[in-house]
Formats: C-alpha cells, structure tokens, sequence
C-alpha cells in the first residue's frame, strides 16, 4: 500500500477547497479549535519577580547533531580513551535529548566492547550537565546499574546550563533544516524523534510525569506551514495538525491546533541530578581547556555532551552559536496550559510557552554572538518581544516587528 507523506496529504485537502471553490461550492465551515472555549491570555505586564529576562546560547551544528563513535580512539600512555560525542541540538536539545541518549547509549556499549578486547574495565565519564549530558548520564545509569559513570563540568549547577533557560516545547526549532533535501539523514533524524517520543510516553505512563516537568500540551499557530513540524517530525511522533478558529478572545483568526509535550527544563534537570546522585553517579568540578586534559580522566569512555563547547574543545568549526532572548512572565490562570508558536503573520519569530510555574515569552536568533549575559543594547529587544506577542493576542498578528 502506496503512504502518503504530511505534505502531500496538506496540499491534497488545500487541492480539494480549492475545487470547490472553483466549481462555485461553499468549502465546509471550519469549526471552533476547542469547541469554541476561550483561552485566557497572559498578562504581559507581570512579569516574573525573579530573573524575567533571560539569554541562551544555542548550541547549532551546521551538518546536524553530531553522533557518532570517534573512529579515533584518544592515545594515552593508560591506554586508549574512546570517545562519543552527542552535541549540536541548536534549538532542539530539550526535543532530541531523550533519542539521542538511547543512540549514546548503543555507542557506549560498542566502545565497551572496545575496552574489553584490550583487557581493560569499561569506566564512563559524561561531560556535561545541560540536557544532553544529563540524559545521557541517565540511560547509561539505567542501562548498566553498576558500571562506574562521573559527569564532569566546570559548573554543577544546572541552573548555570543553556538547557536550564531553554522555554521546554517538543519541537526540533533550527536544526531539523540541516537535515532537509536528504532521505537518508532526514530518516535518521526521525528516528531520533522517535526514541525520543517513545521515553517521554515512557515518563508518562510511569505515573511521574510531574517530577519530570513532562506535560501533554496543545500547540497553536497561524495557519501557515510550521515546517519542523509539518515536513521534519513524522506525523506518529506529532500527528497532523486540526484546522480551526484559534481559541482566543482577540487572535481568533484561522490557526493550527498541534498536539505535543512539555518537557520543562526547570524541573527536568535538578530531577535527573537527583536520581542520578541516588544511584551512585558522581558529580565532579571540571574545566577542560583542551582535548589532552580529556584524555587525562581516568575514565576510558567518555561521552562528550559539552554543545557550544565543542567548538574550542573538539576544535569543531561547524558549531555556531545562536543567542535568544526571553522574557518570563507570571501565570494567573489555570487554564494557560498552552503553547502559541509558529511567528507571526510576517516573519518574526514569537511564540508563548505556558509551564507549569510561569510562561515564557519569546524569541530570537543572533547567529554568531555567543554572549550569555545580558548587555545594555538587549533592553529593547526584549520589550519587542513583549509588544510582538501582545500585537499577536491582540488579534494583529500582521504588526509584529523584527
């Protein structure tokens, strides 16, 4: 039986409003996203106490996400090191870190092997504690109970990491397009989703969601292609997407209605420290300056999860780094357990990320600048973002500015 893919099907049912139309046949009335329930909007005004105005710098990899066994093992005079590196998410590192920790996780126990042919004991080092590092750290840890695994950073706090301030939606922003135009990578970066897919419904069912900031939200935009959703996320990870009225009081125009996950970073992270503490991982202070003060661990598996610092460390020229701005707002309503994503009517970027705690305002890309803090000229950016995003729910999604 012939399949049909998500683009096809879209342009399929816009070819069949399209001939009704021309045949002077009134196409079906869309129907009200929700029943026509009415969302409440965020107050944009309050904003949170603590820290609203956020910067992270995304960790992009032009070519993709680099996962792989180094075929060069690192030479030492305590014998060989080998290394798997799994960085490189960009903007998708909450999406694909679960997948590519199952994909780590294959890689570790092939360099294992490796160890054992030469008579020596597997011992692993991660590098690493955003979100890439520490889930990897984890299923390594739920793979092997009592192999001796230490994660390494020059900073153990978690709230230190990129991940940390990452907004948290299940969607591969940015790095999905180094895969487009290719069947093969495209079909590799899909199973990514899906293992990543696969341990979150995992989370779910276990009853523990909560502990881990794990959420079923729905997703709205305007009704234009989202096209890390639409071509680069297979439709049994996030299906297709409900046409409709958009359930809000003024940005009630024609949108989309996606259905996906929450994973909040803020509550994800500190949880995966915790199990991993409990079960006999350890936590150590480490600033590497290049690849030879690597080779000195002890460890003769060691899992580079270091993202935008694999640039200097692994001397990765493909790494570009791509600083966002957010703002965090204050939640009043129970019922903001929503996302609005997608842009505008124009091509500026904003979207509303509703958490569990607080909502998250954003966005931007400065592609190059790997600046982590903020500096006095990112004051107006981020009264942009706030304007954009009340233009959006104001029911003016065209007035949006860059």
């Amino acid at each position: 039986m012939t399949s049909l893919s998500r683009r096809a099907l879209l342009r399929g049912a816009a070819a069949v409003s399209g001939a009704l139309a021309v045949r002077g046949l009134a196409a079906p009335e869309l129907p009200q996203l929700r029943n026509g329930e009415i969302l409440p909007d965020p107050d944009f005004s309050l904003l949170r106490k603590s820290q609203p105005y956020l910067i992270g710098v995304r960790p992009h990899r032009k070519g993709g996400v680099r996962l792989e066994l180094d075929p060069a093992p690192l030479e030492t005079p305590s014998g060989k090191k080998h290394v798997i590196h799994n960085y490189g998410h960009g903007g998708g590192g909450i999406t694909l870190s679960w997948g590519c920790a199952a994909v780590a996780t294959e890689l570790v126990e092939q360099a294992m092997e490796r160890v054992r042919l030469d008579r020596g004991n597997p011992t692993v080092a991660v590098l690493g504690t955003g979100v890439v590092g520490l889930t990897a750290a984890t299923e390594i840890r739920r793979r092997w109970p009592s192999l001796p695994v230490t994660v390494y950073a020059r900073d153990l706090d978690v709230r230190s990491t990129t991940s940390f301030v990452a907004g948290g939606q299940f969607e591969p922003s940015g790095i999905f397009r180094e895969y487009e135009g290719d069947d093969s990578r495209q079909r590799t970066f899909a199973s990514y989703l899906r293992k990543a897919r696969d341990r979150i419904v995992q989370i779910q069912r276990s009853g523990q969601r909560q502990l881990y900031g794990v959420a079923e939200r729905k997703n709205y935009t305007l009704d234009h292609e989202v096209r890390a959703f639409d071509l680069a996320t297979p439709p049994d990870v996030v299906p297709g997407f409900r046409k409709g009225k958009l359930p809000f009081e003024k940005l009630n125009a024609v949108g989309r209605e996606y259905s996906n996950w929450l994973i909040n970073p803020t509550i994800l992270l500190p949880r995966l420290v915790q199990d991993l503490q409990g079960a006999g991982v350890r936590f150590v202070r480490r600033q590497f300056e290049d690849v030879r003060e690597v080779a000195a661990l002890a460890e003769n598996v060691i899992v580079n999860c270091t993202g935008y610092g694999a640039k200097k460390l692994f001397a990765d020229a493909a790494m570009v780094a791509q600083r966002g701005h957010l703002v965090v707002l204050q939640k009043t309503q129970e019922k903001q357990l929503y996302f609005f994503s997608g842009g505008c009517e124009n091509p500026v970027i904003a979207y509303v990320f509703c958490r569990q705690e607080d909502i998250v305002v954003g966005g931007t890309v400065q592609a190059g600048n790997d600046l982590a803090t903020a500096v006095p000229g990112d004051e107006p950016i981020f009264q942009r973002i706030i304007a954009n995003a009340r233009q959006l729910f104001g029911g003016h999604p065209a007035a949006c500015v860059p």
